[in-house]
């Protein structure tokens, strides 16, 4: 970046709020223990449950408030709040009583919170048991829910640890009592491998957004250890290849946006009806992987979800209840990001940086849902795949094309990256990552033209980047390609039992055998389907007491669709 740049970019934030003054160093945070000590494992390989402690510091609430709180159902995923028990609560004047009630933020998310029969002096003990149920059928959906098998359990925060219902940051410890488990047992958390503590004090929600595994786990540690990673189940790829390709990306990552967190974790679970799927957690991820997940497929998963260490929603919404109305920009600019960064890096080639930027455009500007407004996602994110991965490709195509605008506006010396990383900056300066302060940016480099790409957009305008927005190796063409179609109203999915409605006269399903009332039994993610125009759909189905398998394309009419190519340009060979 010039010197020029570099104080155009200053400058603007310094007008977004002055610099507060040097203050004296805060009081240390309290603390939070958590204490984890899973059951042995069955001769199947299942952890039947665990008991948890969790000591928790400075919990100040009135008799009645809410105390403590744990999702019943967390972005539409079940988690294990109805499988607590023996739940006792203890403070420095003894035996504390709890109270539970259920409350909804909307339609997919719903918690529980506990009250207290009186005001809490000191430390607040919990004790209580979650089982977990080695038969639990297998999801589509965010990987937050406890699953065992393979001689080992994992899970996300939210859907096990009861934390406390405040915005306290506490220093965090957590502590693994593995001695059920056996010889070679090994607990991995979102803080690092074994016994671990938070590098800074956390608020109890991103707390919940942390991830644990043990028992017969695989782990990978970095050579600066600052990187690492736990596993449950055998992965059919090598991990330690994979796992040192991501630390080499996480690196470059903090280097570009000149901060890195002092460790971060990546954890993996099998998943043989969603596997691909990841979820960003606190300074670390999951992902899952099925029997025949390859590295060269997981490479583009991971450069997504690392990203969201630093990329997070506006007003640090990611995964909230009402925050997909803003995913446009944690989505977005991790799409975006997921195939730039590494292509300059080193890290893939411009055979892979295309066919990941093509599988988002194909699936964009095949999308019969292409015109969604925004304020529309939250609606329909859960219930229609088509319009849940609008804001990740709708978003990417914008920022690839809010980049092109920004580098010709300024000749170049200028681009997204420093809009990007000047939001980062106002974020580390305790100042809001909001919506106001992108539009102050856009109008900055682009005056009112900025605003009015940005509102086009969000009213659901299809989106267009320049033929040689992805630089001079590549140009814009177009393609014959199919869109997704199921052959019936996806709402089917949603139902109970999952009974077909609405087949189509004529579509794949519908050749293939697929009848109106046949009964779907078995699971699929839909998102990656949308993104290969080859792949097949697999359905088993009931069809009164005749168990059937049907088989087709989830492909509907031909359109033409945007795509990108090498120019074949003299230094753009590889």
């Amino acid at each position: 970046m010039g010197e020029k740049a570099l104080k155009r970019i200053l400058l603007t934030i310094c007008a977004l709020g002055a610099v507060p003054a040097a203050a004296a160093p805060p009081a240390e945070a309290p603390a939070i223990t958590i204490t984890i000590r899973p059951e042995a494992a069955t001769a199947e390989g299942a952890v039947p449950a665990l008991d948890l402690t969790i000591i928790a510091e400075d919990i100040e609430a009135a008799r009645g408030a809410p105390v403590v709180e744990l999702p019943i159902e967390a972005n539409t995923v079940v988690t294990s709040a109805d499988d607590v028990q023996a739940l006792s609560a203890r403070d420095a004047r003894g035996a504390v009583t709890l109270t539970p009630t259920d409350e909804a933020a909307d339609d997919s998310n719903r918690t529980r919170l506990w009250h207290a029969d009186r005001p809490i002096e000191g430390p607040l003990t919990l004790r209580y048991r979650v089982t977990i149920d080695a038969d639990r059928p297998f999801i589509s959906r965010p990987q937050y829910e406890l699953r065992t098998g393979h001689g080992s359990f994992s899970g996300a925060a939210n859907a096990f640890l009861i934390l406390p219902a405040d915005e306290t940051a506490r220093r965090v410890t957590v502590d693994w009592d593995l001695s059920a488990m056996g010889p070679g047992a090994t607990g991995v958390s979102s803080f690092g491998i074994g016994d671990a503590h938070s590098a800074a004090p956390l608020v109890p929600g991103r707390i919940a957004s942390t991830y644990y595994v043990a028992g017969r786990a695989g782990t990978y540690r970095s050579g600066s250890g600052g990187f690492f990673a736990g596993w449950a189940g055998d992965p059919p790829f090598s991990t330690d290849e994979l796992m040192t390709w991501a630390a080499d990306l996480h690196g470059f990552y903090g280097e570009f946006f000149g901060e890195a967190a002092a460790s971060f974790g990546v954890f993996a679970r099998p998943n043989p009806d969603n596997p691909g799927s990841g979820i960003g957690l606190t300074d670390s991820f999951a992902f899952t992987y099925g029997p025949e997940s390859e590295i060269d497929d997981l490479r583009g998963l991971l450069a997504h979800e690392m990203l969201h260490a630093w990329v997070r929603s506006l007003d640090e919404s990611m995964d909230r209840p009402g925050g997909l109305d803003r995913s446009w920009f944690g989505e977005g600019l991790a799409v975006h990001y997921q195939r730039m960064l590494p292509y300059r890096a080193g890290l893939i080639d411009a055979d892979a940086f295309l066919d990941d930027l093509n599988k988002t455009a194909g699936r964009y500007y095949t999308n019969v849902m292409i015109a969604t407004p925004n304020a529309e996602i939250p609606a329909g994110f859960w219930r229609d795949t088509r319009i849940r991965v609008l804001p990740y490709d709708r978003g990417s195509l914008y920022f690839a094309s809010l980049d092109a605008k920004v580098r010709e506006a300024s000749s170049g010396k200028r681009s997204l990256d420093d809009m990007v990383r000047a939001m980062l900056a106002e974020r580390r300066a305790g100042r809001p990552m909001d919506e106001a302060l992108w539009r102050r940016l856009l109008r900055a480099e682009l005056g009112q033209a900025g605003i009015e790409d940005f509102e086009a957009m969000l009213a659901g305008k299809t989106v267009l980047p320049p033929s040689d927005a992805f630089g001079p190796c590549f140009q814009r063409t177009t393609r014959p390609l199919r869109r997704f179609d199921l052959g019936f109203d996806p709402a089917s999915l949603l139902s109970d039992p999952r009974a077909v409605r609405g087949l189509k006269p004529g579509s794949e399903a519908e050749k293939a055998g697929l009848r109106e009332g046949d009964v779907i039994t078995n699971t699929f993610s839909q998102d990656g389907l949308q993104a290969d125009q080859e792949a097949f759909l697999t359905l088993e189905v009931l069809r009164g007491s005749e168990k059937l398998t049907i088989r087709y394309q989830p492909r509907g009419e031909t359109v033409d669709a945007y795509q990108w190519e090498k120019t074949g340009a003299g230094s753009c060979s590889s």
